[in-house]
């Protein structure tokens, strides 16, 4: 009897080690179609949960399910079409690596639908990262985006790469938290508008943020490091870019922090360009609003050309090689900045020169005709050249009131003093009140 009972244990254990383990093996054992039929089996509103393992082949979602992939689900695509394609608006997809190895016009995953969140996905590609058209109120949040060769060490031309996430003619879309590495453009968008770019971090591409004829779009909380710019902004009206930080685009001769052609009636507040090529370069652009920027240790820190009615107020040039030039760039507003170059006079101590800063064009207009004479710069006799010009002053770009010291150091200044004065006043009051009170105990 209790042999029995030991031989019908035995096979209970048995079945259950069957019962756990088979649907582990099945799931790892997916293949394409399986998962196509999963998702098409499956009911608006499901969610299809995918099994670690490696998926091969192309997958369309055409309803509005959540797919989710557990740690370890891998999809890989060797055809010219995209790896996920997406038609139904409503989908969510989270938690999958991609691999695209196809280098066809192709994408890892193309969006032609709206209201869709994609997140968590780590996506290795030989073409485009993810890819919008006609795509609106969608969320691309956390993921991560790389060119594959990177993976393996193989070369290939900047030219050849694919953008990581690319938009035309999507609107109102929200792109935040992605770690792009690697591509040509690392966030593209085109003829698309009042999207919001927040948080990314983009390196070793070669336009870190690329906007082309997009009206209000927010650039915001950026950071690009080691691209050849770190954000392109083009044929725009209406953007808001802030608090981003470029630095370190200068290893190409096009290199440049933020550049900013053909803008019009844009924010640029609150950026961070430090170790670039030129830290801002503004062409054909007018009414834009520049303030609160910290422009250190590039090797040229602002350059206008061809710019006018801008407003620049309260940013600070610090170490940069040239701190500032401008060519045919008339009735820009330049008041209270910090030039660190610039030796001012503040008479009523209001913490602003009495004199004004005058930005020379000569060095500019003189390599722009002789390029070779850039070998000159900062010789002895190009510094005297330099002082010599003082011809049609009229239309040099000038700070009428530079700072006498950095921005961010008045603010902090400013509210030292603002602690420093109330601190002093309770310690009058209390001081005051003691020698009241001891007075009269005394009488």
């Amino acid at each position: 009897m209790i042999k029995r009972r030991g031989w019908l244990a035995a096979c209970l254990l048995l079945l259950g080690v069957f019962v756990w383990i088979a649907p582990c093996a099945a799931y790892a054992s997916l293949d394409k179609g399986t998962i196509q039929q999963l998702i098409d089996e499956a009911k608006p509103g499901d969610t299809v949960t995918i099994a670690p393992g490696e998926y091969r082949g192309a997958i369309t979602i055409d309803k509005s399910v959540t797919l989710v992939g557990e740690p370890g689900t891998v999809i890989v695509n060797d055809a010219a079409q995209p790896a996920v394609t997406i038609t139904a608006d409503g989908v969510s997809v989270s938690g999958i690596t991609v691999e695209q190895r196809s280098m066809e016009e192709s994408t890892a995953i193309e969006l032609v639908a709206s209201n869709t969140m994609l997140s968590n996905l780590d996506i290795h590609t030989h073409a485009f990262g993810i890819r919008l058209r006609k795509s609106n109120r969608n969320e691309i949040a956390d993921n991560s985006i790389q060119w594959l060769g990177e993976m393996s060490g193989q070369e290939v031309k900047m030219s050849a790469k694919r953008n990581g996430i690319d938009l035309y003619d999507s609107h109102d879309n929200v792109i935040s938290g992605n770690r792009i590495s690697s591509m040509n453009d690392g966030i593209y968008q085109e003829s698309s508008h009042r999207n919001q770019v927040i948080g990314n971090r983009i390196d070793h591409s070669r336009y870190g943020i690329h906007c082309m004829y997009t009206e209000g779009t927010i650039v915001r909380g950026n950071a690009g490091n080691y691209n050849v710019t770190g954000a392109m902004v083009m044929g725009v009206t209406d953007a808001i870019v802030e608090d981003n930080s470029f630095t370190k685009q200068s290893e190409n001769v096009n290199s440049q922090g933020l550049l900013l052609f053909d803008v019009h009636t844009s924010t640029i507040a609150n950026n961070r360009v430090e170790g670039n090529r030129i830290g801002f370069y503004v062409e054909q652009s007018s009414k834009n609003d520049i303030r609160n920027n910290s422009i250190e240790r590039n090797f040229v820190g602002i350059q206008f050309l061809e710019s006018e009615g801008n407003e620049l107020q309260a940013n600070d040039f610090i170490a940069n090689v040239i701190n500032a030039e401008a060519t045919d760039s008339p009735d820009n507003r330049l008041t209270a900045n910090f030039w660190d170059n610039f030796s001012g006079i503040d008479a009523d101590g209001n913490g602003r020169s009495d004199i004004s800063y005058a930005i020379n064009p000569f060095f500019q207009q003189l390599t722009h005709q002789t390029p070779a004479f850039q070998l000159f710069f900062q010789s002895p006799g190009m510094q005297f050249l330099e002082t010599m010009m003082q011809s049609d002053r009229s239309s040099w770009t000038v700070d009428i009131e530079p700072l006498m010291m950095p921005a961010g150091q008045q603010a902090m200044a400013g509210k030292h003093n603002s602690y420093t004065f109330w601190v002093s006043l309770c310690l009058l009051l209390i001081s005051t009140i003691i020698i009241y009170n001891t007075g009269v105990k005394r009488t």
